[in-house]
């Protein structure tokens, strides 16, 4: 909350003000507390479907505001950049990350090279491949409908969820093969899981319908 104060006192007198990447709960926060000011925030995140998105403040009298946000191809995985980086998509033979200029600038001071994403690497598709932190129903379904954990979590504490045809917690855990059925976001099933990173992730492949 205090970090959040501090964008908006940044923001009033008329100032255009940028945050880092935030999650979904602190973007929901942030635009609750800036409607209360008369401010506008555009988000951004560079994916389709992000979860953790750098918000802008500005006056109504702003038509418009620049897009920070840059996606970029990497050979390998990048470190935590925190609030200098958004979401990380792994592809077969590297990874997506969408930056902010300083989050670019500590990569290449790493010894990263930054390439343009492979073509096609943002067309849509049914069959998505995640990073999720435990194969449990709300890690997964948060990740593949692209909602926050805490959200989803909610769904399933309400009985909107469905695993193997009964209703979901949010501690059962998904094999290979498992169909998650959410009510007003749609289908997805777990079809492989690819191995664990080095942080210890799950690396997965689902298939999501809406």
């Amino acid at each position: 909350m205090e970090d959040l104060m501090a964008y908006l006192k940044r923001a009033r007198g008329g100032r255009v003000v940028q945050t880092g990447f935030l999650p979904p709960e602190a973007q929901a926060e942030l635009l609750d507390l800036a409607g209360r000011e008369g401010l506008n925030v555009a988000f951004f995140g560079g994916f389709p479907l992000a979860e953790r998105k750098v918000a802008v403040l500005y006056p109504p009298e702003v038509p418009s505001v620049h897009d920070p946000v840059q996606v970029f191809f990497l050979e390998k995985e990048p470190p935590d950049l925190g609030e200098a980086m958004g979401d990380v998509e792994p592809l077969e033979e590297g990874f997506l990350v969408a930056l902010l200029p300083k989050g670019k600038k500590a990569l290449e001071e790493a010894g990263f090279t930054l390439l343009p994403p492979p073509e096609g690497a943002f067309r849509p598709s049914r069959v998505r491949t995640l990073v999720v932190p435990s194969l449990r129903v709300d890690a997964v379904g948060a990740k593949g409908f692209g909602v926050s954990r805490s959200y989803f979590a909610q769904g399933v504490k309400a009985g909107k969820v469905r695993l193997r045809g009964k209703v979901a917690s949010p501690k059962d855990e998904m094999a290979p093969g498992d169909v998650l059925l959410a009510e007003g976001l749609g289908s997805l099933r777990l079809l492989e899981v690819l191995g664990e990173t080095r942080r210890g992730n799950y690396k997965i492949r689902v298939e999501v319908e809406r």
